[in-house]
């Protein structure tokens, strides 16, 4: 006789009080916990509550019939997936075949051989609760690819987003000074009459659009990181960043990391400039360090501040991993959340907190090296 499946539980349906105490016995005995119920109605209701691991289910019924009950079970989203053998007198062909057609596994007619009725039971708990585990397993897979799914087209939304505010600031930027240097020095071209009084005006104006161009140029595809590593262009980075915000950014390097593949490199570059103007932007900080370290395997950009920091509140709510630094709502609202989730495709995380005294920091995190997996630091 198959030992069964420890905790599996049966609900026992008949009208007949004997019986029920009889099989319940028999059931027990074996290790089984048993539920019963002497209608149709009770064992809906009870199938419902309990989700046993199978039902043995009476045919005759004093509120309906057995074959009724079993139908309503297998439309129940709940229900429809346990296993139902009908336990009755009703023995001849046509009633088997109903039983079937309703939705049964298995049919006993009264009366039994006890250990076939043992065997029956023992062999359909088992097949009941493997069959739960394999569907539990595979709506946990489905429910996270579901969530996975949903996460990158949200992921989409948000990177297209970026990307057109990205090429509106570009735009606009080259509007506001390029262009309007190169139109003005342009119409004192025209004037050919002062050109000798206006050379050093028009050197000025041109010098300043080439400049423009190439830190816009720089931001696009930073030639640095392609010509002398991360660390060179992030200090052009630090460089800009004084220029621009006025922030006093201090760029620190520990440690050699290795040559790292284009697209790394390039969201980190872009991570830390996206963080230093952030910081500018909003943390009402005098000073900031950049700080880039190589430690074994894992490679950080550490951007911190001597500003406000981060309200406690939003760090809470932002789980310490997204969002926006300082809480407020810019271009690194969705920026940062982009950011945390290009580093996790590449195996990386965004860590955001308070410095112990004052001000935030921000760390980009990740392994690389050869021979390692890309990992997350914990």
């Amino acid at each position: 006789m198959t030992d069964p499946l420890p905790q599996a539980e049966i609900l026992v349906v008949d009208d007949e009080g004997a019986t029920r105490v009889y099989v319940a016995g028999l059931l027990r005995q074996q290790g089984y916990r048993v539920s019963a119920a002497s209608t149709g109605a009770d064992a809906l209701a009870a199938a419902q509550d309990r989700h046993p691991d199978l039902i043995l289910l009476d045919v005759m019924l004093a509120d309906t019939d057995g074959f009724a009950v079993c139908r309503e079970l297998r439309q129940g989203a709940s229900t429809k997936r346990i296993p139902i053998i009908f336990l009755t007198a009703k023995g001849n062909e046509q009633e088997i075949v109903r039983g079937f057609e309703s939705g049964g596994v298995d049919y006993i007619v009264k009366p039994f051989a006890v250990s076939v009725l043992l065997a029956r039971v023992a062999t359909h708990t088992t097949l009941s609760q493997l069959s739960r585990g394999l569907h539990t397993a595979l709506d946990e897979r489905s429910a996270r690819l579901q969530q996975a799914n949903r996460r990158l087209r949200e992921l989409n939304v948000e990177m297209a987003t970026v990307e057109e505010r990205q090429r509106r600031q570009l735009a606009q930027q080259l509007h506001d000074t390029t262009i309007q240097e190169l139109v003005l020095a342009r119409i004192l071209l025209e004037g050919e009459s002062q050109l000798e009084e206006r050379r050093g005006q028009l050197v000025a104006l041109l010098a300043g659009a080439i400049k423009q161009l190439r830190s816009l140029v720089f931001e696009l595809s930073p030639p640095l990181l392609r010509k002398r590593g991360l660390y060179q262009a992030l200090e052009w980075l630090a460089s800009e960043v004084r220029e621009q915000w006025g922030l006093h950014v201090v760029c620190e390097q520990s440690g050699d990391p290795p040559a790292l593949a284009d697209a790394l490199s390039v969201t980190l570059f872009q991570g830390a400039r996206e963080l230093l103007i952030n910081v500018a932007k909003h943390a009402e900080a005098t000073q900031a360090l950049l700080r880039l370290t190589y430690d074994g395997d894992l490679l950080r950009i550490v951007v911190s501040d001597d500003g406000r920091g981060f309200e406690p509140t939003w760090l809470e709510r932002a789980g310490v991993a997204s969002g926006t630094a300082q809480g407020e709502s810019t271009a690194g609202g969705f920026g940062l959340y982009s950011l945390r989730s290009r580093m996790d495709l590449l195996g990386g995380c965004l860590r955001l907190g308070n410095g112990r005294y004052r001000g935030a920091e921000a760390v980009l995190s990740i392994r690389v090296g050869p021979g390692v997996d890309a990992g997350v630091e914990g």
